[in-house]
């Protein structure tokens, strides 16, 4: 089944025409930094320009959103959401359980941009669990009852999951030094 053109308003053919959609290049200078950003635009089929789309600024901003984050290492709002589901904590549970203020995590879920010191404590919990309990025991007093108690429990779950015997890390380290080049 041949796939429908897609058309809309052209105002440099002053007409609506089919259009495509590709990939361009844009550079974007953030905090006196230059950023090479790939955005999606459409052309026009007929004169070859670039046309204005409903929607499309919207998801040029969440693209670049998501190449800033990745080229800066920052956590992404999926990268927080499961955080959350891990540890079985809510937004402003988990960002008094952080260190954080308690609107942080909902304004990092709200597409604000977090900081990269924010980000790497909120990476270090995600990969984890010791540190998430580290951080629970120190901001324990912020945080009510029962969310301590469930996120203590199920980074301890994950802790469980996760280790290694004295004797299995004896015999992983016979078995590097054998190696002796890994």
């Amino acid at each position: 089944m041949a796939e429908r053109m897609r058309k809309d308003f052209c105002i440099n053919c002053r007409k609506e025409t089919e259009y495509l959609l590709r990939k361009g290049s844009i550079t974007k200078k953030i905090r006196d930094k230059d950023y090479m950003f790939n955005i999606t635009v459409a052309v026009c089929s007929e004169c070859g320009e670039e046309m204005s789309l409903p929607g499309l600024i919207d998801r040029n901003v969440q693209e670049i959103d998501e190449q800033y984050r990745a080229y800066e290492g920052l956590v992404t709002k999926e990268d927080i959401e499961n955080l959350m589901s891990i540890y079985n904590i809510g937004k402003a549970p988990l960002s008094l359980a952080l260190g954080f203020g308690e609107i942080t995590i909902t304004r990092y879920l709200e597409g604000q941009v977090p900081s990269k010191d924010y980000s790497r404590i909120i990476k270090t919990c995600l990969t984890s669990p010791a540190q998430m309990k580290s951080h629970l025991k120190l901001y324990k007093d912020k945080l009510t009852v029962t969310a301590y108690k469930k996120a203590w429990t199920a980074a301890g779950n994950i802790e469980k999951m996760f280790s290694v015997s004295d004797k299995m890390r004896r015999v992983i380290a016979c078995i590097f030094e054998a190696l002796e080049e890994v």
